[in-house]
């Protein structure tokens, strides 16, 4: 795939740390994702050879195109990161200027970076210089506590020789509490022409098609809506073909479930596996009858086989109302 067929009114699986894996992704790929991307890779940790960091990067060929997204506070940092990651031979690299959590920006990674445009510029310059023709997409939010600086950082994404721009429409300092300002997709659309992918509420099927008809953005990204739904992609493409979407049956999203736990013992063993899908039930069960007590079951049990029972006989209530 050449790298602007990744921009033409696409569907991306954002990266989200603890959430976005290696079996996760694969579940998004199977109901319609076109382009994943990594969890948050730490360049600091790469550079100190952290083994368990390099387990973010791992992929196979049915995960492609997949982007590794790399953060880290300085432009060396993330082009020693980006040097280390080439040996994956993904087929882009993405750089985290946007995650607003406190352990990133407390020493002056992801979101603090829009505080600082000329840092900003040294990155994006140095690590065109590095990739040369490959491809790499930039992520940012609109400033940290205002929209201060957007229009020249999004000029300089585009001058020192980004791809692409992805651009989640909240400041860091908001984290992800009000509603994402999608006038700003809008504007970095103006403002650039290189390609802009919108991020940031997507909910919804008709939030992916409102967001490509009100934004004129070229792809699309969708992040915590896809958490337990991964069929939204599914969905928002029955949307832009209209097609009517078949309706997901809960005993559908259980199967589901239970094939995410199972994938994930596959890849990390079970004691891992149960410890990540935890985190998942809520997204999978959240409106069924019941579902907290599910939720509290699962989170005392460390045996798959009782996981999948316990499973099972909820699944079981439920149908049987």
């Amino acid at each position: 795939m050449k790298s602007q067929e990744f921009f033409n009114k696409k569907l991306w699986l954002a990266p989200l740390a603890g959430y976005t894996d290696y079996v996760y992704r694969k579940m998004c790929r199977r109901f319609g994702a076109d382009v994943v991307l990594s969890e948050m890779i730490s360049a600091d940790a790469l550079i100190h050879k952290n083994k368990k960091t390099e387990v973010l990067a791992e992929f196979d060929d049915a995960d492609r195109p997949i982007g590794l997204q790399v953060f880290s506070n300085t432009a060396d940092k993330i082009v020693k990161g980006i040097q280390f990651l080439r040996k994956f031979e993904p087929d882009f690299f993405d750089i985290n200027m946007g995650c607003p959590i406190k352990k990133v920006v407390k020493n002056g990674a992801g979101a603090a970076l829009l505080k600082n445009p000329k840092e900003i510029a040294s990155i994006v310059r140095k690590t065109r210089k590095l990739l040369q023709d490959t491809p790499f997409t930039v992520k940012i939010r609109i400033g940290w506590n205002s929209d201060e600086h957007f229009d020249e950082i999004v000029r300089i994404i585009e001058d020192e020789g980004a791809s692409a721009i992805i651009i989640h429409p909240r400041t860091g300092s908001q984290l992800f509490s009000g509603k994402s300002n999608w006038d700003y997709i809008q504007r970095a659309k103006e403002l650039v022409k290189i390609p802009v992918i919108g991020n940031g509420d997507i909910l919804t099927a008709e939030d992916g098609i409102r967001m490509f008809e009100e934004t004129g953005c070229d792809s699309i990204m969708v992040g915590r809506g896809a958490l337990g739904n991964p069929w939204l992609f599914s969905h928002i493409k029955d949307e832009m073909g209209n097609i009517e979407s078949l309706q997901i049956t809960i005993q559908e999203r259980i199967n589901i479930m239970k094939e995410h736990l199972l994938a994930s013992a596959d890849f990390y063993g079970e004691t891992t596996a149960i410890k990540l899908f935890r985190k998942f039930v809520p997204f999978y069960t959240k409106g069924m009858h019941d579902s907290s007590h599910l939720r509290d079951r699962i989170n005392h049990l460390i045996s798959m086989n009782e996981i999948i029972d316990v499973i099972n006989s909820f699944e079981q209530s439920v149908i049987n109302g």
